[in-house]
C-alpha cells in the first residue's frame, strides 16, 4: 500500500488503523476486536476499515457504492501511470475484463501446465540436493516471473532483467510509488515491447498482441495504456502467487506433520491450498472509494472515504470459519468460499493460474525433497510492506 500519513492521529477508541505502524504490527488481534467490537469504523477522515466478512463480501460485490477507482493506495499522487483493471469500474472494466479472458479462461490457462512444468523443473534442478537454502529467493521468487512473462510474451531473453526491475519496483513501492530509475526502465521496456509489437503486425499469439492489436468492436489501446495494462498484469501475477506458495510452504513445515500428510496423500494439496489462502491472503486488504449513499451493516461510510477491505480479517472471521478460525487446518469439514482472490466481477482472472503454479511447485518440492523442514534457527520476519502478506525468506533444510 502506498501512503501519504495525515497529520492527525488515530482515534483512541479505534481497534485499527491502517496507517498506525503499531497496529499493522498487531493487525491479527487489533482486526479480531473490530469485528467484535466496530466491524465498521473510521480511525481517520477519510478512511474507512471493514472488518466482518459479510460486510467485506458485500462491499466487494457491490461497485455502484463501493469504486475501484483508487484500490491498492490511500494517496493517489503515488497511482500507476495508467488505468490497470484493478482500478476500473464498469464498463471500461467489464470491456477489458471480457477482452483478457480470451487469455485468462480457466481452459485456456490449464492448457499451460506442460510450459509451468518445464519452468519449474528447470528451476528445481539448480536448486542445492542439500543443506540450508532461502527457498523463497532460489524457488518462489523466480517461477511465477517466468510464467507470467512467458505467458504475456516477453521475449525470453529479457527475463531476468524484467525481473531485476520489477522486484526493486515491488520492494520499492511504499516509499516511492511508482516512480524512479527501475520503474522508469521497466515501463520503457514495456512501452518500447509495444512498439515494436504493434510494428510487427498481429499474430494472436500472446497477451501482448491482444493487448496491442485489437479486434473489431475493442477499444485502440495506446501505447501508454497498453503498456499499463502489461504492467499492472506483471505485478498481480507474481507477488501473489509467491506469497501463496511461501505461506503455503512455512505452514506444512511448521508442523512436520502436515507436510508428511500431503507428501503420502496429494489429493490433500488442494485443500491445503484453499486454506492457506482463507487462513494467510497473500494480500491483506484492497481499498475501494465510497460513492453516495454507501453503507454496510447500517453504518453510513462518507463519500469519497477510502474504504479498506480487510481480506485478513474475513478470512479469519470466527462467525463464518467456526472458533479456531485462527488456525491452519487441513480437517475442515466444509470450506466456504474465501475472498482471499476477489469476490464478483472483480474476482481474480489469473486465480485458476495461481493454484496451478503452486499446485506444481508444491508437488515438485514434495519430489524432490521428502524430508524438507524448516531451519533449525528459523524465524517467521514479514516481508516490508503492508498490503503483501508473506515471509521475507524462507529457511529450510533440504532432505
Amino acid at each position: 500500500m502506498t501512503t501519504s500519513v495525515p497529520a492527525e492521529p488515530t482515534t483512541p477508541s479505534t481497534p485499527f488503523d491502517p496507517l498506525n505502524p503499531l497496529h499493522q504490527q498487531e493487525a491479527a488481534e487489533r482486526l479480531a476486536e473490530a469485528r467484535r467490537r466496530c466491524p465498521v469504523s473510521h480511525p481517520r477522515a477519510g478512511i474507512s476499515v471493514v472488518a466482518a466478512e459479510r460486510d467485506v463480501r458485500e462491499a466487494l460485490n457491490c461497485p455502484a457504492f463501493f469504486s475501484n477507482h483508487g484500490n491498492f493506495t490511500l494517496d493517489d499522487s503515488v497511482a500507476p501511470p495508467s488505468a490497470a483493471i484493478t482500478r476500473m469500474d464498469p464498463p471500461d472494466h467489464t470491456a477489458l475484463r471480457a477482452r483478457l479472458r480470451k487469455w485468462f479462461a480457466p481452459a485456456k490457462l490449464r492448457k499451460q501446465e506442460p510450459r509451468i512444468r518445464e519452468i519449474t523443473e528447470r528451476i528445481a534442478a539448480g536448486l542445492p540436493e542439500s543443506g540450508t537454502a532461502d527457498l523463497y529467493a532460489l524457488f518462489f521468487n523466480r517461477i511465477p516471473a517466468q510464467v507470467v512473462f512467458a505467458l504475456l510474451g516477453l521475449p525470453e531473453e529479457s527475463w531476468y532483467e524484467v525481473q531485476g526491475w520489477t522486484d526493486r519496483v515491488s520492494a520499492d513501492l511504499v516509499p516511492n510509488g511508482f516512480r524512479g530509475p527501475d520503474f522508469e526502465a521497466l515501463f520503457g521496456f514495456l512501452t518500447g515491447e509495444v512498439e515494436r509489437r504493434r510494428a510487427a503486425g498481429p499474430t494472436g499469439d500472446d497477451v501482448i498482441d491482444g493487448l496491442v492489436h485489437a479486434e473489431p468492436g475493442e477499444q485502440e489501446f495506446t501505447t501508454r495504456e497498453a503498456a499499463g495494462h502489461m504492467l499492472q498484469l506483471v505485478f498481480a501475477g507474481t507477488d501473489t502467487t509467491r506469497s501463496l506458495a511461501t505461506n503455503l510452504t512455512y505452514e506444512l513445515l511448521r508442523d512436520p506433520g502436515l507436510w508428511e500428510r500431503v507428501r503420502e496423500n496429494r489429493a490433500l494439496l488442494p485443500m491445503a491450498l484453499e486454506e492457506s489462502l482463507r487462513h494467510d491472503p497473500p494480500l491483506r486488504f484492497v481499498i475501494r472509494t465510497a460513492k453516495d449513499g454507501a453503507e454496510l451493516s447500517g453504518s453510513p461510510i462518507p463519500s469519497g472515504n477510502k474504504v479498506l477491505l480487510s481480506l485478513q480479517s474475513a478470512g479469519a472471521d470466527e462467525q463464518v470459519w467456526g472458533p479456531e478460525a485462527q488456525e491452519f487446518s487441513l480437517d475442515r469439514e466444509t470450506l466456504p468460499a474465501h475472498l482471499s482472490l476477489g469476490y464478483g466481477i472483480h474476482t481474480c482472472l489469473g486465480a485458476p493460474l495461481a493454484r496451478l503454479e503452486v499446485r506444481v511447485m508444491l508437488e515438485a518440492l514434495l519430489d524432490r525433497y521428502p524430508g524438507m523442514r524448516l531451519a533449525e534457527d528459523y524465524v517467521w520476519e514479514k516481508t516490508p510492506g503492508d498490503i503483501l502478506h508473506r515471509p521475507h525468506r524462507l529457511d529450510v533444510v533440504l532432505g
